[in-house]
């Protein structure tokens, strides 16, 4: 049967006294305080040192374990997400178990979905800002915010898979556990890779949204062009009359109705002209 013994990272006289008791390396104990870690697995002969990362509600959690052979040492850095309950509660690690390994196995597994279940809501978010880009105006902000989100993330999981693979290496399963700890190990590596296409489809996504800005900003530069165009006849008729006569209308209303005729003229085939190259659809 094995033991799990929760202590936070913070109450550095129990860590220190469990470690005086249990023989934990300095080194172990020196990283179970200090937060920041990289996930990582390492041995010290009768114990080791798990250094694994949970996401959750936005927030990334990191977790330290001290395995001993008969007891799992649980040292969070922070309370769990529901700050009614340990981490034991919260990642359902029931008390029966074969050994040190299944519960282990049982925290990590429930990490991992907890994990894999807000990154999905992450990823949706991301696909509904792409379609929201041909609807309305969004703050390119944002989709910033959610790159930066997810270089986090895959700082701290993007390595869950190779510290899975070691884990397996390391205790070297016999029974159920071998096929449990594979799928650990597929499970974060299915974790890691989705994050990576998502940093790549948010880059895709922020190029989208300047090509829609400038696509918008040439429509408005287009319908001015096309007015400035259709005030080039006026624009000429103006100049015209006013070099080369006195005043108008002219001596003869023959002569002023004929010129009104001809600035008409002169802008309805210019207006039709753009008509017929297509300048004026979209």
């Amino acid at each position: 049967m094995a033991e799990w013994i929760e202590v936070q990272s913070t109450a550095t006289a129990q860590l220190e006294s469990l470690g005086s008791q249990l023989g934990i390396n300095p080194l172990a104990l020196e990283d179970c305080l200090h937060r920041d870690q990289r996930p990582k697995l390492d041995d010290y002969g009768d114990h080791q040192l798990l250094v694994w990362f949970l996401f959750e509600g936005g927030r990334i959690y990191e977790l330290q374990f001290l395995i001993f052979k008969d007891r799992l040492i649980s040292v969070p850095h922070d309370q769990a997400p529901d700050p009614k309950t340990s981490w034991k509660e919260y990642l359902r690690v029931a008390d029966q178990q074969k050994d040190v390994w299944h519960m282990l196995y049982q925290a990590l597994d429930r990490a991992t979905d907890i994990t894999w279940h807000d990154l999905q809501s992450l990823f949706a978010r991301i696909d509904g800002y792409e379609q929201e880009l041909f609807d309305r105006e969004i703050d390119p902000r944002t989709l910033l915010a959610l790159k930066k989100k997810l270089n986090q993330i895959d700082v701290s999981i993007g390595l869950l898979a190779s510290v899975a693979s070691q884990l397996t290496n390391l205790c070297k399963p016999k029974d159920d556990l071998a096929w449990k700890l594979r799928d650990l190990h597929d499970h974060c590596e299915r974790i890691s890779k989705n994050v990576g296409l998502y940093r790549s489809h948010i880059a895709t996504v922020i190029e989208l949204f300047w090509g829609l800005q400038s696509n918008r900003t040439n429509r408005q530069i287009k319908k001015l062009t096309l007015l400035a165009s259709v005030a080039v006849p006026m624009t000429f008729w103006a100049s015209f009359w006013g070099m080369n006569f006195e005043a108008i209308p002219f001596g003869s209303t023959t002569l002023f109705i004929t010129a009104l005729a001809l600035m008409a003229v002169s802008i309805a085939f210019t207006t039709w002209l753009l008509v017929r190259k297509g300048y004026w659809s979209d």
